[in-house]
Parts: C-alpha cells; structure tokens; sequence
C-alpha cells in the first residue's frame, strides 16, 4: 500500500475533521464533519477535473484561479455551534436561549449570506450588518429568515444608516441599533421622531479584558470602538429621563478575532454580564434581554492547539459555549438578574472551512544559490553588527547622536535582514535547491492576509500525495511585485514539499485552505487581476464520494475590471482601439482578440505547465 504523505502538511491538525487524504492521494473534503461517513469524502481533484469541463451561467468556461465552496461544511459548522451552545445551556442550568447572528463583513458573497440565514432558519439565526450596503444585503436575505431573527446594526452610524436601520423595524425585522458612540444616541432620537418609528437600541461596552497579539490591537480601554462603563451608564440615565429607557435592550462587547484561549472568553464575558447586570439593577433597564458576546471564537490555522500565536487557539467550540454560558450564569445569579438570551457574532469560525482557494502551477524553476557560503554570510552579519554605534554612546551623545544611531539601525538593520534570510535558504537548501513554483495567482486579490497582516493559511498539493514531494518550494504570484510570493507557511517553514511538475500527470494543483473568511471581500486590484471564478459543491446522495457541482461562475472579466477604475469600456477602450485599428486596416485581426480580452479573466488562461527540469 501506497504511503501516505498527507501528515507533512498536518492535514489532521487543522482539518478540524474536514480534509483528509484519501487513497487515491488526493485532498478530500469531508462534508458532514464528525458525521461524514466512510465513503463520503468529496475527491478534490474530481471536483476540479469536472469543474473545468462544466462552462458557467452564461456558457463560458471555467478559469483558475477557482474558489470550491462546500455549502455542506457551512451548515455542518453552523449546526456544531448551535449544539454547543445547546449542550452548555442544558448541561448548566442556564435558563434562557442562544441566539446568534453571522456578520456580513466576514464574507458578504450571495451564496453564503443566503445560506447562512437558511441553514440557521429553525434557530432564528440572524445577521450583522456594519456598513449601509451590508444593511442592505442583510435586509434583504433576513426576509427569509424566521421572525425573530436579530439584525444587529454595528459600527459608525450617519443619520442614513439609523433611517434605514429604522426602516428595517418598520418591515417587521428585529434589527437593534448598537451605539458604538454616546452620540449615536441623539441621531436615533432625532430620527425616530421623523420617521415615526421606536427603535430598539443596544451599546457597545469597551471592556478592560483584552487579547494579545495583532487582533486585539482594537480593543481594551483604549480600542476604536465602544464606551467604557461610566458612560455606557450615562446613556441609560439620558434615556430613563426621557422616558426610553425601554428602548435599551442589548449590550455588546468584542475583544478581538481569535481569542486564544477560553480564559479570555470566561473574563471576558463574566466583565460584559457585570456592566449588564448594574444596568438593569442599577439603572432601572428592565427591558435588557440580550448579551451581545461579538465576534472571536477562533480556528486553528496552523493545527497546534496551542493558542501561542494569532494563527492558534487553545479550544474548540464545545469549551467556548461553555466559557461563555457559565461566567454569564454565575455573574447573573450571583447578582439576582435574569440570565439574557446569548449572541455571539461568530463568522471565521463558521465561513472558514467551507471554501478553499485552487492554484494551478505554472513552472518551477530553481532560486540560483548563493555564492556566499554559510560561514561568509554569518561573517558578513557580524561585521555589521560589529560597526553598529553602541547605544549607550548615542545617548550621551545627545539628539543629534540619537537621531544618527537610528538612522545606522535602520541601515544596517536592513541589510542584517536580508543577510539573515539568506543565510537561512542557505542552511535549509544546502542539500536540495529551493524552487519558485510560478502560479496562475496574484497574492493581492486571493490571500489579501498573507500580504496585508501575515495571516499564515494552510496550502499542500491536491493530488499525487501517495508519492513523496522531493522539491522544497516558494509559491511566486504573476504580479509585477516583489511582495507577490509566499515564503512563509504552516509551521514555520519557509518552503513547502512539492513534487517536480510533469505534463504527464496533468495540472499540478495546490489548495490554500480555511480561506473562506475575509479575503474576497479584502482583496485589492493590483495589476487589475480579479477575483476567481467560484465553483458550488454540494454532496450527492448514495455515497461513494459522489457530489454536484450546484453553481460554477467566472470570476470578474477585464473589461469588468477595467469599468471600475472609471472607464467606459465602451467610449474609452473599444471605439478608441477600434478606430485606430481600421485606420491601420487591422481590425479583422484586432477585433476578435480585443473581445477576448474583454471577455475573459486577466489570469493565464489554458497555460501548459513544463516539465521540471
């Protein structure tokens, strides 16, 4: 039997029960989680093969780079939340409800903002909307959700985001605005009074409890966003003596994306519910019937379990429902308040497993070495280090010295970096070459995180992992940057184990996985490259890994692209190259290449990889 080489890339670690290798050697996804049984498992490699013979909506072909969705994993992920919380709840004691929503931020595509209000329908899953277009959306999709569903309105606010929130009251939606700022407030009053219409409101407390790291950088007494308690009391005291207070009926906290560990949760949650409880014995708001925990249940990018880093938590959903139910139980009861129906805003969480980005190599071709070796890039390091000013000097030195000291660590700093990283490369490819797999991808529009904040994702071959990947490789995107390349993955590694391309094995395929939340909506234009085209896979009936293909979309067009950088296509690229081309009696030539251009994905299209030499 055939090895298999799925545990190099710690398939089981952060598969959360999602991906395996099967014995084909093939990336499969397990649709149904724990619950996926033997025979289930959707062949990726399949999936692509039948994806690129499927043509789209509006009968074009399918183009990489491609995003696979597997609707089935959303729902799996969006029912193990709820048996959390359903579990925790009964298995405590805890005497009121779990009521969650999914912000539209995290990923606001059709397919799964609709899924989400329809996979949650028997529990009033809802929705949160932080900007007016999201309001809109959410509008719009909480129309099919059940009655009751929360539409929690976050974020800044003008007076056209608080009318359209009213409005959504109006239409019978349970839409709550949450003030993010005292003088939110005065805007709701102002626009209840000419529409008409009570609202319900909730605030934002900006809570002491906080998370290490670059997610918890907006949170803490000194966050962007919410009211510390004192004020938070103010308000409640502003509506009491109009005579309002019963508008107030939430609060909500967040302390950041991946929280770490479940002691952050529990503190976290066990301050919130104090501010909740003086609220309501304190300050006369009887009508406060919900807790609002935000966002931060985190996933485990890199499989560890260990929560030492924004790429890990220390826990899985069972003990953060737990967390939360029993610091928010013992706070209430200890202070004779009843216990509030629980929200969380949980969206990496549920979007992230559910999609995976689909790269197609292009070529592999071998970084030259450098003709320094290990021993002379150290010698050249030290030497730096060696006529760097000491500190101490610059100091005593005064300013002027200071500010010549920083600009020498700025200097030498750089060039110590570069040094080091070779000196790296150097050591870990001194027995084997490091490769720069050229791929149809531009690192700006697919994993916008890796450039933008480091975000580390999950990537390994799709097929042929019954065979061991004898090449350490980087993975270069088409874009005229020098940022555009992935050098830094899972675990630490600066390389990835590939295997030699070769035509006659077809495509080589690397997925990037847990890729479903943020990054279509982050990504930029750079170069204009687009956003890919997006394939639905849901499971068949009958087992043996049978599966359709529900949708397949390409993704935007150039001349898409092109419009939104404020081009008439029309007036401005076509008659212009038109009327050139005539003039030169070229336009039976240019014309059908200028609709395909217009027509088709900025990405290299049918590109045959070479061999590996």
């Amino acid at each position: 039997m055939a090895k298999n080489h799925g545990e190099l890339y710690n398939v089981l670690g952060w598969g959360d029960a999602y991906f395996a290798v099967n014995a084909e050697g093939h990336l499969c996804a397990k649709p149904h989680g724990l619950k996926t049984m033997p025979g289930q498992e959707i062949d990726v490699h399949s999936v692509i093969m039948k994806a690129l013979a499927t043509t789209t909506n509006d009968n074009k072909k399918v183009q990489f780079p491609v995003i696979l969705r597997f609707p089935d994993v959303l729902e799996d992920r969006l029912n193990t939340l709820h048996a959390a919380f359903r579990s925790a709840i009964d298995n405590s004691g805890y005497k009121s409800r779990y009521q969650g929503v999914f912000p539209v931020k995290v990923n606001q595509n059709k397919a799964v903002v609709q899924d989400m209000v329809n996979f949650g329908y028997s529990e009033s899953y809802g929705l949160e909307a932080g900007s007016k277009p999201e309001l809109l959306i959410a509008m719009s999709c909480l129309t099919k959700a059940q009655p009751g569903a929360y539409l929690i309105c976050n974020g800044y606010k003008d007076a056209d985001y608080i009318a359209l929130a009213l409005s959504a009251r109006a239409m019978g939606l349970n839409a709550i605005i949450v003030l993010e700022m005292e003088e939110e407030l005065d805007i709701v009053i102002e626009q209840s009074k000419m529409l008409g219409i009570e609202p319900v409101i909730g605030v934002r407390a900006k809570l002491l409890t906080k998370i290490p790291g670059h997610f918890g950088s907006t949170a803490g007494k000194d966050g962007k966003f919410g009211m510390l308690a004192e004020k938070i009391y103010e308000v409640a005291e502003k509506l009491k003596k109009m005579d309002k207070l019963h508008w107030l009926q939430l609060l909500h906290f967040h302390v950041g994306s991946m929280i770490p560990t479940t002691e952050i949760v529990y503190n976290a949650a066990s301050e919130a519910t104090g501010i909740y409880c003086n609220l309501v014995n304190e300050h006369g708001a009887k009508q406060m019937t919900t807790l609002d925990c935000g966002g931060g249940l985190g996933i485990d990018y890199d499989g560890t379990r260990s929560g030492n880093s924004d790429m890990s938590v220390a826990y899985g959903m069972e003990q953060y429902a737990s967390s939360i139910v029993q610091a928010v139980r013992l706070k209430c009861e200890y202070n004779g308040v009843p216990h509030p129906v629980l929200c969380t805003e949980s969206g990496r969480a549920m979007a992230s497993h559910h999609s995976m980005i689909i790269l197609e190599a292009l070529s592999a071709i071998p970084e030259p070495q450098d003709e320094d070796t290990a021993e002379q890039l150290l010698s050249k390091i030290q030497d730096l280090h060696s006529r760097q000013q000491p500190r101490t000097a610059a100091v005593n030195g005064g300013d002027a010295d200071m500010c010549s000291h920083a600009e020498d660590l700025k200097k030498h700093g750089i060039e110590m970096y570069k040094l080091g990283k070779k000196l790296s490369k150097r050591v870990t490819g001194d027995t084997q070459p490091i490769y720069n797999y050229h791929m149809n991808l531009s690192i700006f529009t697919l994993v916008p995180d890796f450039w933008g904040i480091k975000q580390l994702f999950p990537m390994m071959p799709v097929s042929r992992l019954n065979e061991k990947p004898t090449l350490m490789g980087t993975l270069v995107d088409i874009t005229c940057d020098s940022d555009g390349k992935i050098e830094k993955f899972i675990g630490g590694g600066e390389t990835l184990p590939l295997h030699p391309l070769d035509p006659k094995h077809g495509g080589y395929y690397v997925a990037v996985l847990l890729s479903g939340a943020y990054q279509e909506a982050l990504a930029c234009k750079h170069n204009l490259f687009s956003g890919p085209s997006i394939v639905r896979v849901k499971a068949a009936k009958g087992g043996n890994g049978a599966f359709e293909i529900v949708s397949a979309d390409l993704g935007p067009t150039s001349e898409e692209i092109i419009s939104t950088m404020r081009y008439d296509v029309m007036k401005d690229i076509s008659s212009v190259i038109e009327e050139r081309a005539k003039k030169n009696d070229v336009w039976a030539m240019v014309e059908p290449l200028m609709t395909n251009g217009l027509t088709t994905m900025p990405y290299l299209n049918e590109y045959k990889a070479p061999k590996t030499t």
